[in-house]
């Protein structure tokens, strides 16, 4: 090879990755941390899998998420009875919206024209309207409500009700419950598969996740082997399901097609994992370890750990990706 050969070379190779990196960065540019303790956000660059920024929010942030066109994100101040609504742009709160009771996961529409927010102790879910910041329905759901998800289309909202160990279908055009499905004991999580045919939902007492016809509510598979499961995650092909076991400091991998558990990964002794969310390419899924203070990086390909961000905030407790 010539010298002239080798520069080509040095140069295709140089250009590719640096092409690979930009077409990662922009798959994969942000995660964003709740720290109720702290009352502040983590904005975390999963790039350099660095924390970037802490943002002062409001008191007790608990769920949050982030918008559709990834420009705000909304968190659920519990301690407040207050959403916090962040630029991402400018990483600075730029509204507050008042609740009258306190909520603890809030859900964007898949529009994004809506936010839906859980409010446990009142047992309703507030409907926010995100271009005027105002509150425009209140739904009573429910006893405990713990999460909230939607299908594909937005016309329907699911919302797991802790007490009442069921599911309360809201028809978001109307406002209202149409219908309620029965569950495990205490179901916690949620999540919707991406073709909209299926509901996934975490059974805390029970150790358990049901998969439910989507349409009729029928529980179509009981999967065991969690051990206190509190958070759900489903990957943008719908081929993974990811679940936090709670006491046992652990990620659970299912497969949808099998329903077989592919995997079980600790993300560390008594860490306790709160939450997980997986990127908008689904090659990463990121795990809050409350009593680690911090952030488990997982390869999906290889269901394995390749990177910890260590002292991401004070009890850190959700996390929710930029799509």
């Amino acid at each position: 090879m010539t010298r002239v050969q080798a520069i080509k070379k040095a140069i295709v190779i140089a250009s590719a990755t640096q092409l690979f990196s930009i077409a990662f960065a922009a798959s994969n540019p942000y995660a964003y941390v709740s720290n109720i303790a702290g009352n502040n956000v983590s904005v975390i660059n999963t790039t350099t899998n660095t924390l970037s920024a802490l943002i002062p929010v409001s008191a007790g942030p608990a769920g949050l998420d982030v918008s559709p066109d990834g420009s705000t994100v909304y968190v659920a101040c519990a301690t407040a009875k207050a959403i916090s609504v962040i630029s991402t742009a400018t990483n600075a709160v730029v509204s507050t919206i008042a609740l009258t009771s306190a909520a603890t996961q809030v859900a964007f529409t898949p529009s994004g024209a809506q936010v839906y927010a859980v409010s446990p102790s009142s047992s309703v879910v507030t409907v926010i309207d995100t271009a005027s910041k105002l509150v425009h329905a209140t739904i009573a759901v429910g006893s405990r409500p713990a999460s909230v998800a939607f299908n594909p289309t937005g016309t329907r909202a699911y919302v797991t009700n802790l007490w009442s160990q069921n599911i309360s279908v809201i028809d978001t055009t109307a406002r209202s419950v149409i219908s309620t499905f029965k569950s495990a004991s205490g179901p916690s999580a949620i999540a919707v598969t991406p073709d909209g045919s299926h509901v996934y939902v975490t059974n805390q007492y029970a150790n358990t996740v049901t998969v439910h016809d989507a349409t009729t509510g029928n529980i179509v598979k009981t999967l065991t082997g969690f051990t206190f499961p509190n958070s759900i995650a489903i990957s943008p092909d719908g081929k993974q399901a990811y679940v936090t076991n709670e006491n046992a400091s652990t990620l659970s991998v299912i497969s949808t097609a099998t329903y077989g558990i592919l995997a079980t990964i600790s993300t560390g002794n008594g860490v306790l994992p709160m939450s997980v969310a997986v990127s908008a390419d689904g090659t990463r899924a990121y795990v809050v370890n409350q009593y680690g203070l911090s952030l488990s990086v997982i390869d999906t390909a290889h269901n394995s750990i390749v990177a910890t961000i260590a002292r991401v905030g004070v009890y850190p407790v959700a996390v929710a990706t930029k799509p």
